[in-house]
This record gives structure tokens, C-alpha cells and sequence, in this order.
């Protein structure tokens, strides 16, 4: 299981390619949204250019969320391509940020974590707001108030009957 890239390995002539399974457990995914990660297979192909480098790939896996509805977990199923340069932060220009400019990445490190580029892919493709389904209909507060009103009757019948037995 390959899990960092030295950079500097790669030619111009031959670009590298990886196919690797990125575990849940070395991932940094904010817990407040994904609940829990299936392992993430990563295909990833990155190719040497004139200034930086290519990368080009696909992730594939499941993330358990939390309907922003109904309030119950789910799963999500992220099946996502990828193609973005990665350019020295001295390519860095000055003005307005551009289209093009949102397909690159800046950094100056010689080594690529692919865990990392696996965790950038799922928060990129995470659902704004998570829906169980398009049919759901959210919490039914009134349901839940009739449950809580005869889970309180239930108790309530459960003291006066502990009392009668004392008496």
C-alpha cells in the first residue's frame, strides 16, 4: 500500500501511477460531518510537466453522514474523477483568481501524502447539505412528543405500582 509520492522521482517521459487503498483510520475527516469512512480506493496517475505536476484520478468509497433532515445516519456512496495541477508557490500571481486557477494546487513539498490527496477529494464532494433521500420529510416532532408523553405515562405507572407494593 503506497501512501506518499516522492516527487522528484518522476520524469517528464514517465509518469507515475498508483492504484492504493486509503484507510479511514489515517484520514482527517472532520468528525462533526462524516461519522465514519469505508477504506477509499485511490487510482491516481501523476505526470511531470514543464512547471509542476498533473494529477489525474478517481476515488471510490462510502462516508456515513447525518441527515441535515431527519437527523439519522446514512450512507453515501463517493465515486469522484480528479484532474488538477499541483504548481510552486512562486507561480503564485497577484489580481483576481481566475477559473482556470481553481483546478490548481499550490505547494512547495517534494513529497505527496496520498492520504491527503484522497481526504481533499471526499470534503470536495460532500453532500452541503446530507439528505437521507430527496423523500424525506424531516423530524416529526409530533411523533416524538407522543412517544416521550407514554414513555413519561410508563414511568409514572411504574412508581405508583412500586408505591402500592410498599403500602
Amino acid at each position: 500500500m503506497k501512501r506518499k509520492v516522492n516527487l522528484s522521482e518522476i520524469t517528464a517521459k514517465e509518469p507515475l501511477k498508483v492504484k492504493t487503498t486509503i484507510q479511514p483510520s489515517i484520514m482527517n475527516l472532520p468528525k462533526e460531518e462524516v461519522s465514519s469512512s469505508s477504506p477509499f480506493e485511490l487510482e491516481v496517475e501523476i505526470t511531470k510537466k514543464a512547471v509542476g505536476y498533473q494529477f489525474k484520478g478517481k476515488i471510490s468509497g462510502e462516508v456515513e453522514l447525518t441527515c441535515s433532515r431527519c437527523l439519522k445516519k446514512y450512507k453515501q456512496r463517493i465515486e469522484n474523477e480528479f484532474d488538477y495541477k499541483m504548481l510552486p508557490t512562486s507561480e503564485i500571481g497577484g489580481g483576481e483568481i481566475k477559473g482556470s486557477d481553481l483546478d490548481v494546487k499550490f505547494s512547495d513539498e517534494s513529497v505527496v501524502d496520498l492520504a491527503e490527496v484522497t481526504e481533499e477529494q471526499i470534503l470536495l464532494n460532500l453532500p452541503v447539505k446530507p439528505l437521507c433521500s430527496e423523500e424525506c420529510e424531516g423530524v416529526n416532532y409530533m411523533e416524538e412528543k407522543e412517544e416521550a408523553e407514554e414513555s413519561w405515562k410508563s414511568k409514572l405507572k411504574e412508581l405508583k405500582n412500586k408505591l402500592k407494593d410498599k403500602e
